[in-house]
């Protein structure tokens, strides 16, 4: 019978008190911190890997970056994104193409470096452009609130407006400069801006970026009408600009000054695409990997490339139907981050790299790279470059380096 079968006992096997036989372990590691610079060098007392590299590949187990010079947009070049302009005349003034005139005496440019975005620091995040552009219109709401658009001591041949406005009259707004629901930069005013300025894109880059054009320089509308007005000067004898008449010709009717969207200007590109020049980080380094290139799309580039990463930063958007709440209708843009980014960690897949021979790696350099969009003016095409990224100061950077034996 089956139950009646009984299994032969075997007694256990007396328990082992010595520790288990464990396999040798070949992968190494290597850290660095690296603060203020963006190229670290690093010395080893024994070689890194105890056998000929070929026997190894090489990855990028953890790399963190904490940059707060790597800008968004170029600066450096006294590049400026846009500034506005006045639509009088330019009578007996230093500064002519209708610039703005002297501030008071101490601060002489005072109200010409309050009309012009000028990127002259690095800008990390959209967020900070658009503020600086809020910046540029509440300091011309400030002007003509304060000082009035009327040359002190002068007449209409001495006027430096289109049409006059007093100080102090009326608390407005004036002007607003934001992005639209479709990310696309928006210029506003009520009919007192349009009929006393303009907007100037002088740079042929950052047309291509707002307008899609290269040719398109200034953004002018007509205060009654709202229609685009195309060529707001005309190139005088001299060289300088002569004011286009308003066509056709206003009538002094400001309407509500309070009305600050009664004319607005949307470009055509979206920012939020377009405006960012930062593409990827790149980390180079001294070891003998197999296939990488000394030169990159026809120039200098780093020797060895362990990784690239793209520098994405995916924006979410909120807008209100109908001004709500709040009669507000401004887009509000979210970033995903700021501050320190861990763009390789653990959850991330290690791209490794196959090694050339080599018997002794006591020596290693590593370089943190950017690679970052470029303009040609003369044959209006865009471009990449690859630069060594802007470390400096306070910033610092992180990388954990996998040596991992074949």
């Amino acid at each position: 019978m089956a139950h009646a079968v009984q299994p032969n006992h075997r007694p256990h096997e007396q328990l082992r008190m010595e520790p288990p036989s464990q396999k040798e372990h070949s992968d190494k590691y290597v850290s660095a911190f690296v603060s203020g610079s963006a190229t670290v060098d690093m010395s080893f007392r024994t070689p890194v890997l105890p056998k000929s590299a070929d026997h190894f590949k090489v990855g990028i187990d953890e790399l963190t970056v904490n940059l707060g010079n790597l800008s968004m947009l170029e600066y450096g070049a006294n590049d400026v994104l846009f500034r506005v302009l006045r639509r009088g005349n330019n009578l007996g003034e230093n500064h002519a193409n209708f610039r703005m005139v002297d501030g008071p005496v101490g601060d002489l440019e005072v109200w010409r470096d309050a009309f012009e975005f000028k990127i002259n620091r690095p800008f990390l995040t959209i967020l900070e452009i658009l503020e600086r552009c809020t910046q540029v219109a509440t300091a011309v709401g400030t002007y003509m609130r304060e000082q009035g658009l009327v040359q002190p001591g002068g007449g209409a041949a001495n006027a430096l407006w289109t049409l006059p406005w007093a100080a102090g009259a009326g608390n407005f707004e004036h002007c607003r400069v934001s992005v639209s629901a479709n990310g696309q930069l928006k210029f506003s005013g009520n009919r007192v801006f349009w009929a006393n300025f303009v907007i100037e894109v002088p740079s042929q880059k950052y047309r291509q970026i707002i307008f899609k054009s290269a040719t398109k320089q200034y953004v002018s509308l007509h205060p009654g009408t709202g229609n685009e007005i195309a060529e707001p000067y005309a190139v005088a004898g001299g060289g300088g600009l002569d004011a286009a008449i308003l066509n056709p010709v206003w009538n002094n009717n400001y309407g509500d000054p309070n009305i600050v969207t009664a004319q607005e200007f949307v470009g055509d590109g979206n920012l939020l695409n377009t405006l960012d020049r930062r593409v990827t980080l790149e980390v180079g380094c001294s070891l003998p990997v197999k296939n990488s290139p000394l030169v990159d799309h026809g120039e200098e580039a780093p020797d060895f490339v362990l990784g690239r990463y793209m520098f994405h930063q995916p924006y979410s958007m909120k807008s209100f139907a109908n001004g709500i709440p709040e009669g507000n209708s401004i887009p509000e843009i979210i970033v995903p981050h700021l501050g320190t980014l861990t763009v390789q960690g653990p959850r991330d897949r290690i791209v490794y790299h196959h090694l050339q021979p080599q018997q002794k790696i006591q020596v290693l350099r590593l370089k943190l790279w950017a690679r970052v969009r470029t303009y040609d003016e003369t044959k209006q095409t865009w471009g990449m470059k690859t630069i060594v990224c802007p470390v400096e100061g306070i910033d610092y950077w992180h990388i954990r380096m996998h040596f991992l034996e074949k």
